[in-house]
């Protein structure tokens, strides 16, 4: 008999509800899965969707030593902090589990990184590369060659062309698009909507069509 796995979710806001359900429809496709709770610092001792949050993120090391861990804590312009924060737990690369619905298309050369969850009727292309702990949202498409950096989040509905790259814990809002290989750099922001055009530098936000610098992030 296969050994079921209990999957809890780092973060107990929006994004791990997704995450949630996510996992479940992989139960239910036949995945040896299952949702054991979440871990949150603000809300630990709460239920959420009729699921426990179990303790805060410094307890996982108190779970069951089977269970592994899937990332929701995104959190725009916030991103430095919270990748410092996760990097500071110390979570051993083999408790990340990679969370894939099953509606998403992935090419079989794709390479997809430890943690990184990968939401429903996600396309993603040839030779793409989708590092750990990136947050890939519904109905996105990762181009061929394209590159989303660890920590990235593409939103719902967002595209990466052919050779694009959206480094490290940078963000592609909904409907978003970086055009053929473009870079934008490490924890910048491309808002809802916009189109990035050239190289947009590290702890910028971009929003528009063509997409231009708006603000800095504070750092």
């Amino acid at each position: 008999m296969m050994q079921i796995v209990p999957i809890v979710i780092l973060g107990a806001g929006g994004d791990a509800l997704v995450v949630a359900e996510t996992v479940r429809a992989c139960r239910e496709a036949g995945q040896p899965l299952a949702f054991a709770g979440f871990l949150d610092d603000r809300l630990f001792g709460q239920e959420i969707a009729g699921a426990p949050v179990l303790g805060k993120l410094s307890d996982w090391d108190t779970l069951d030593p089977g269970a592994c861990f899937v990332l929701a804590l995104h959190k725009v312009k916030q991103m430095h902090r919270r990748k410092a924060l996760v990097d500071s737990l110390g979570i051993p690369a083999d408790r990340w589990m990679t969370i894939i619905h099953p509606s998403a298309v992935v090419a079989r050369d794709a390479e997809i990184g430890p943690g990184a969850f990968i939401a429903a009727h996600v396309v993603i292309q040839p030779r793409a590369k989708v590092g750990r702990c990136a947050t890939i949202r519904a109905g996105a498409n990762i181009g061929h060659d394209a590159i989303c950096g660890e920590h990235a989040y593409v939103g719902p509905n967002a595209t990466l062309c052919g050779k694009a790259v959206l480094s490290e814990g940078s963000h592609l809002g909904p409907n978003a698009v970086i055009v053929d290989g473009m870079v934008v750099e490490a924890f910048a922001v491309i808002g809802a909507g916009s189109v990035a055009t050239k190289r947009v530098p590290s702890f910028e936000v971009h929003f528009g069509v063509p997409a231009r610098k708006v603000l800095d992030i504070v750092r």
